[in-house]
């Protein structure tokens, strides 16, 4: 069964984000939703992994969720390695993601709290590639990589979206367009009526 939206409304407050929502996901491939900061992008996420609840309507056909926060959301008490095979991912595999991203066999091992930024970063990429999920949710995926590390990302997100949705927030237009993604363009808040994915330009 497809992801969609049906009717969703969603208000933190007094403040309404999204107002009678409709929006059915494509079995597959990159969606960016597109928009200024405070529109209701990250809302709709938290909506996709069940994070919050909607005030009217119904989110359906998610599954099994794996997501990238804006922050890390590391447990600093596991290993780089750890944090990837805590989603079930066998460890040969996780060596394999974390290699393709730039993490040398002694980075796999230390803490988060010894790793740089980016490469933390690169550690979250990994655990939710790796993770089996019928949607991936990418929030600024590519916070502190600099443009060499997150082009050598795209390949990985975009085979993933071969068999899942994958629904990405960014600002960066470069991002966008170099994961082939299709754009729901929001306004203002709230957002209101059916959403249609359409190309980006």
């Amino acid at each position: 069964m497809s992801v969609a939206f049906k009717n969703v409304s969603f208000a933190y407050g007094a403040t309404k984000v999204l107002d009678s929502v409709t929006w059915r996901l494509p079995d597959q491939g990159v969606v960016c939703l597109w928009g200024a900061s405070g529109c209701g992008k990250t809302t709709v996420l938290r909506l996709l992994a069940g994070l919050e609840k909607p005030d009217g309507g119904e989110v359906s056909g998610v599954g099994r969720v794996a997501m990238v926060f804006q922050e890390d959301r590391l447990l600093p008490w596991r290993t780089a390695l750890e944090n990837v095979t805590l989603t079930g991912a066998e460890e040969t595999s996780a060596r394999v993601l974390l290699t393709t991203l730039g993490l040398t066999e002694e980075e796999m091992e230390a803490y988060p709290v010894h790793l740089s930024g980016g490469q933390q970063r690169r550690v979250a990429l990994a655990r939710a590639l790796a993770a089996e999920s019928d949607i991936l949710l990418l929030d600024e995926p590519f916070n502190g990589l600099d443009e060499g590390t997150w082009q050598d990302v795209v390949p990985l997100i975009m085979r993933a979206a071969e068999t899942r949705p994958v629904v990405l927030v960014t600002h960066i237009r470069e991002q966008v367009q170099a994961l082939e993604a299709a754009a729901v363009h929001l306004g203002d808040a709230p957002q209101a009526g059916e959403w249609r994915a359409v190309d980006f330009l």
